[in-house]
């Protein structure tokens, strides 16, 4: 979402369903889990939600048996309360004294915690099985290692702000990832593309745009939560018990103005383009130059069509007339699609608009600056030059500013193939293509070329 500053905008519901896991209080019941089944997948595909969870019940228990003695010295005991499912049908329950009923937890799952409660509960009606359905078997088993990693922390007495409080279960949560992909004795497979996909969800699990980072209740941004996420696949636990200690990625944009709340900081799809189009000049006949040996920028033409196939491009293999936007090598030419561009500003926001116009630009100037433009790599550096020119609109030469969740925005666009063909095509993994923005963001585009 991005405010233009001094105009006024137009209001734009996003049709992205948000999921918010949150953390709560305290409570008991007697619902715990059985012994895990022999071996279980958790794929890019739905499965079997009961023994999904079962399984990585047991899987987690395991992990802080060995994890929990090794980072805080203390010895792992289960939940006394265990795992409970809850449904419409669910009888009222309590936590920390408190009478809770189903609706309390519609769309959601938390960790209750505190002298007379450990438990997790989760939303068994919607919340996992939209998330089995939508993403596949690994994501609902992630959301409950984001609950267990609050009954660690429960047990490890960490004392944090709330968004570093979720953002720790969120690294912890991937460190568990790690160990079941890897373990020779845990029972759960996890292959790369159910990993893909599950990181493709971790944004739509993120705070509501323009949620302060010291809110009592904030989660933290998408792009915050896939930065954690990644921090304990890759470094382990051990690396997430740092995070209270300042160890830890916050992005907080606020919003700034009244007007850009009522709008929530998105320009009208038809105010978008034109000013997206020609940000993405201005950037490239600035910023092409200074890439060593590019000529001076070319203009790319336009050639929107209603909606794919956009029009033929001869000789170039890196261009895909079923994309919502592509660059043409040859005729130095960007097409894309109106009508699927503007179900994608929609439904996720303005920036979504930007981010994926920005990619065709980004082909367009590895070509102009003779650089490779397709394959793996390639396809990497675009998304590290989008993040560079999304940097460059909160420079203070630009007439505009990010508003609260564009980079969330922009993620969710780069994660998430725009349609079937892009999906079948994409060469990168979701960590790389997260890193790739990230270095765009917060390096500029020389830490692109490296």
């Amino acid at each position: 979402m991005l405010a233009l500053i001094g105009l006024l905008v137009v209001l734009v519901l996003a049709a992205v369903a948000v999921v918010v896991v949150r953390a709560v209080g305290d409570d008991d019941d007697d619902s715990g889990t059985t012994a895990a089944p022999t071996s279980v997948d958790l794929l890019n595909r739905p499965a079997d939600l009961d023994q999904t969870l079962e399984a990585t019940a047991g899987s987690l228990r395991e992990f802080w048996a060995a994890e929990l003695p090794r980072i805080y010295d203390e010895r792992f005991e289960d939940l006394a309360g265990g795992i409970q499912p809850k449904t419409e049908d669910s009888p009222p329950w309590t936590c920390n004294r408190e009478r809770l009923t189903y609706d309390d937890i519609r769309g959601n799952a938390f960790y209750c915690g505190g002298e007379d409660d450990d438990y997790i509960a989760y939303d068994a009606a919607n919340l996992m099985p939209e998330l089995n359905e939508s993403f596949g078997a690994l994501t609902p088993a992630v959301v409950l290692a984001h609950e267990f990693g609050h009954a660690v922390q429960h047990r490890a007495e960490v004392d944090a702000p709330s968004v570093v409080i979720e953002l720790q279960a969120d690294c912890l949560a991937g460190a568990w990832v790690a160990y079941a992909q890897t373990s020779a004795s845990d029972p759960l497979t996890v292959d790369e593309t159910a990993l893909d996909s599950s990181i493709r969800a971790i944004p739509l699990l993120r705070d509501q745009p323009g949620t302060a980072a010291i809110n009592p209740k904030a989660h933290g941004l998408g792009f915050d939560r896939v930065n954690a996420f990644q921090t304990g696949y890759e470094s382990g636990a051990g690396q997430c018990a740092t995070f209270p200690d300042g160890n830890v990625v916050v992005t907080e944009l606020p919003f700034r103005t009244p007007a850009e709340l009522q709008t929530r900081g998105n320009l009208e799809f038809r105010a978008a383009v034109p000013f997206f189009v020609g940000h993405l000049d201005r950037y490239w006949a600035v910023a092409l130059p200074r890439i060593l040996g590019a000529p001076v920028y070319e203009r790319p033409a336009r050639n929107p069509a209603a909606s794919p196939p956009l029009p033929d491009c001869a000789a170039d293999p890196g261009y895909d007339r079923e994309a919502v936007t592509a660059y043409c090598v040859p005729s130095n030419t960007v097409s894309w699609g109106t009508a699927p561009l503007a179900r994608l500003h929609v439904a996720i926001g303005d920036m979504a608009t930007g981010a994926a116009l920005s990619e065709s630009w980004a082909r367009a100037a590895q070509a102009q600056a003779d650089l490779s433009a397709t394959g793996a790599a390639a396809e990497l550096q675009q998304v590290c030059f989008t993040g560079a020119w999304i940097s460059a609109i909160e420079s203070s030469r630009s007439p505009v500013q990010l508003s609260p969740g564009d980079i969330d925005e922009a993620l969710l666009t780069v994660l998430s193939p725009l349609s079937r063909d892009e999906a079948d095509a994409v060469q990168s993994t979701s960590f790389e293509r997260t890193d790739a923005l990230r270095t765009g963001l917060l390096e500029g585009l020389r830490a692109c070329l490296r």
